[in-house]
């Protein structure tokens, strides 16, 4: 019986998201600019208890501005990812697991949540696919 990828999918976003796995959405970079901005410009206004004022401010500013922009990667797997894309993770994971010989998906379940081994090699599959292939950035 083939691997269905559907199932797969699953069982890899449901092991991302026991380690609590996410990416950023394109914010870390300008959200760093706003808190650094805030800060400087507190810093030429009232000296350092400007710096402390605007650093404080911008990291606010920076943190409601980003919002929603960090998602799981369970998520991403799940709803995100086109049929295409899915299949191509699920080649990428049985190369990485093929020397456990998962040759369905009776075996294959009870390897990932049974192997630590095999859950690492799935992760670190899944970091560099995301990281890859979607140029998303993990950020845990």
């Amino acid at each position: 019986m083939p691997i269905n990828t559907r199932e797969l999918m699953d069982a890899v976003a449901t092991l991302t998201d026991k380690e609590n796995m996410r990416v950023t959405m394109k914010g870390s970079a300008k959200g760093a600019a706003i808190c650094g901005a805030a800060c400087f410009a507190g810093g030429l206004v009232a000296g350092p208890v400007g710096l402390a004022v605007g650093g404080t401010i911008g990291a606010i500013s920076a943190g409601y501005m980003s919002r929603g922009k960090f998602r799981p990667v369970g998520e991403i797997i799940r709803h995100d990812m086109t049929e295409r894309e899915r299949e191509k993770l699920k080649d990428h994971l049985v190369a990485a697991l093929s020397e456990f010989h998962p040759t369905d998906m009776a075996v294959l379940l009870p390897l990932l949540m049974g192997s630590a081994a095999a859950q690492r090699a799935v992760l670190s599959t899944v970091v560099s696919f995301v990281t890859n292939e979607m140029r998303l950035q993990i950020i845990d």
